[in-house]
């Protein structure tokens, strides 16, 4: 690709842009916003994950991939204050795939989307020479209150849910596997990568309390995704790097693996 995957969206946007009338929200973020029933708007999303790009089988499980398949789509419709409801799923398997690992791949993904109360309603399976798996969300959000990535504004703070950096040094760990011994705080950490857990009961409660004038998933960073935010509100931010809360097991992590916590968390 000879631009990047920034540029690549802004172009598809501006392309789409004229056939988008009905939406209320269109492309640009987590997820498209349109009219829903009765006081209630509808959420929708898509996230695929691809072998080789996304996660690698040599250390990861297919019940471990379904749930994270998942997680990366609902995670989505928490970002704008919503709840999922169903899902479709599509599967890319080659001719070598076995009925067990696509058995465990479903069991991962029910296993997170019944605490979610989410239904898997159908999707589509289509022969590949590398496996991928996409999950499209369909979400509820009240109608009018879905938190966008465009309502920053100068004086407001900048908050996460939670510690950070955790699943991005599981990931290194992982990278570097066959060098390093384990440790409770390693296996905390490769946790935190392969089986993340959407922060839908955090949404909420912030919709409820309509704290957050803007919001988004995390997943792909603290600076590359505040960043999105900061070009929708056409705002700027500054972060102190000592109150970026990392946990125990990030810290000692990286001082393992001889990485910045810090650069961790945000990249």
């Amino acid at each position: 690709m000879d631009i990047s995957e920034v540029e690549l969206i802004k172009r598809i946007r501006d392309l789409s842009r004229p056939l988008q009338k009905k939406a209320l929200v269109g492309i640009g973020d987590d997820a498209a916003v349109i009219e829903g029933r009765e006081g209630y708007s509808y959420l929708l999303t898509t996230d695929t994950l691809v072998e080789n790009v996304h996660f690698e089988w040599i250390f990861t499980h297919p019940h471990q991939l379904g749930w994270k398949a998942m997680a990366a789509c609902t995670s989505d419709i928490a970002a704008m204050g919503g709840y999922p409801v169903f899902a479709l799923v599509t599967l890319g398997v080659s001719t070598e795939a076995v009925f067990s690992t696509v058995k465990q791949i479903y069991e991962g993904m029910l296993d997170l989307s019944s605490r979610m109360d989410v239904e898997v309603s159908g999707g589509d399976i289509v022969r590949s020479p590398i496996f991928f798996i996409s999950i499209s969300v369909l979400g509820e959000v009240e109608a009018g209150r879905a938190i966008l990535r465009k309502g920053a504004s100068v004086g407001d703070s900048i908050y996460v849910t939670g510690e950070i950096g955790a699943a991005a040094a599981g990931l290194l760990f992982l990278k570097q596997s066959k060098i390093l011994s384990v440790s409770s705080n390693k296996e905390k950490a490769v946790e935190k990568w392969l089986m993340p857990f959407p922060r839908i009961k955090e949404a909420r409660e912030i919709l409820k309390t309509g704290f957050a004038t803007a919001m988004i998933d995390i997943s792909d960073g603290l600076s590359s995704d505040l960043c999105h935010i900061l070009e929708e509100s056409k705002v700027g931010a500054e972060i102190w790097e000592e109150k970026i809360p990392l946990s125990f097991e990030t810290q000692k992590l990286c001082d393992v693996l001889k990485k910045s916590a810090v650069e961790v968390a945000l990249q």
